[in-house]
């Protein structure tokens, strides 16, 4: 049976990435691969397994339009394709995300409550590379105490550019893509809880060599 793709929908979006996410309402594919261009006008290629379901792209540019292509493939052909556009948000100073009053009120009600700190430990397990292609780098971890309510996945690009990828606290992996060929990266992941770091793990890569 020819397998087919559901609607490509987005989740969620920040100035600096954008998650989607589709269905397959018909059979199965082996593989999907998302593309698009970059806010230079590159073509960018991002591979995925056939039990995918959502994909999180990192390094896009603040208010800037981007079209999607989730192609699905099956014994090495594209079988089915869907698009979408979408807009980042646009970029908020960085003082707004911490307000100088906001760190006071926090600390009066760790105070008030000094019985949950130490119940509330999380720990990050070590982060491994799983898979390396010339323009990106899949990474894992584990969460072997307690648990966080969301991870930040930080690097620089090969223009020095920060770059900072948000992922729900259930993640185990993430797929970084738009990277550049035999470069090394060095990744940092952190652990939030409550809005602030709780721990934070680092690695280093190196991209394949580009064909």
């Amino acid at each position: 049976a020819k397998p087919v793709l559901g609607d490509l929908s987005v989740t969620s979006i920040t100035p600096s990435s954008v998650q989607l996410q589709w269905s397959v309402p018909e059979g199965s594919f082996d593989s999907f691969t998302l593309q698009y261009r970059d806010a230079q006008g590159q073509p960018q290629a991002l591979p995925m397994d056939g039990g995918s379901r959502s994909v999180t792209v990192p390094g896009l540019s603040p208010s800037h339009r981007y079209r999607f292509h989730l192609y699905g493939l099956r014994g090495g052909k594209r079988t089915d394709r869907v698009s979408t556009d979408i807009v980042t948000a646009a970029e908020e100073p960085e003082e707004l995300s911490l307000p100088p009053e906001e760190p006071q009120h926090e600390k009066s009600q760790t105070e008030a409550a000094p019985s949950d700190a130490p119940l509330t430990r999380a720990v990050l397990g070590e982060l491994t590379v799983s898979s390396v292609t010339p323009d990106s780098v899949q990474l894992q971890w584990s969460v072997p105490e307690g648990s966080f309510d969301s991870f930040t996945l930080q690097y620089r690009d090969a223009q020095g550019q920060p770059q900072a990828l948000p992922m729900d606290g259930g993640s185990r992996s993430v797929t970084v893509p738009g990277l550049s060929p035999s470069r090394r990266y060095r990744f940092h992941l952190y652990g939030l809880r409550g809005g602030k770091r709780i721990d934070h793990v680092s690695t280093e890569a190196v991209t394949g060599k580009g064909e």
